[in-house]
């Protein structure tokens, strides 16, 4: 029979974990969501689908792992410029209350320790125009900005760098400024 094949599979163990989940069957839900995984083993694709589904039924009834799920599903479906897909597991991800990482043009280009720190793309390019001494309203001219965006950063770059203030980060961002 067609659910027996190996794709058909996935899906039907996929769905009986969630009516399992949906029943308070926690564990049972997890059981049969791991066999779903396994199922979908040979389909990376399939296999985040089923990452990104039940990690939305796992997070409605509070079972399973379903942030580790979303945030590998998410992985996927951006790497795989599933854009539609990708922003689902974000949005999910933002209800579960985990931070969700910027997918920003530039996000490489941040030192390690910045990124650590949780600085955003558009934060360092303040910081690295901070290192020419530039005012607010020269920064926001030149990043097609509000002044007090700039400032709202500035502000945001001492709290996460534990700078004292604008002229020590400023000194703090030559370190970081090539």
């Amino acid at each position: 029979p067609a659910a027996a094949l190996r794709w058909n599979r996935q899906f039907a163990l996929l769905a009986e974990a969630i009516v399992a989940g949906r029943a308070g069957r926690a564990d049972e839900a997890a059981a049969s969501f791991g066999e779903a995984l396994l199922a979908a083993a040979p389909y990376a694709t399939a296999r985040h689908l089923c990452l990104r589904l039940g990690g939305e039924a796992a997070l409605r009834d509070g079972w399973g792992d379903p942030v580790a799920w979303l945030r590998a599903a998410e992985e996927h479906f951006h790497a795989a410029d599933v854009v539609p897909v990708s922003s689902a597991c974000r949005a999910l991800l933002r209800q579960a209350g985990a931070v969700v990482n910027q997918r920003r043009t530039g996000a490489e280009d941040l030192p390690r320790e910045l990124r650590a720190a949780g600085v955003t793309v558009r934060e360092y390019e303040v910081l690295r125009l901070l290192v020419e001494r530039l005012g607010n309203r020269e920064i926001a001219s030149r990043l097609h900005l509000s002044p007090r965006t700039v400032e709202k950063h500035v502000a945001s770059l001492i709290a996460k760098t534990g700078q004292a203030n604008r002229i020590v980060l400023g000194e703090f961002a030559g370190e970081f400024v090539s």
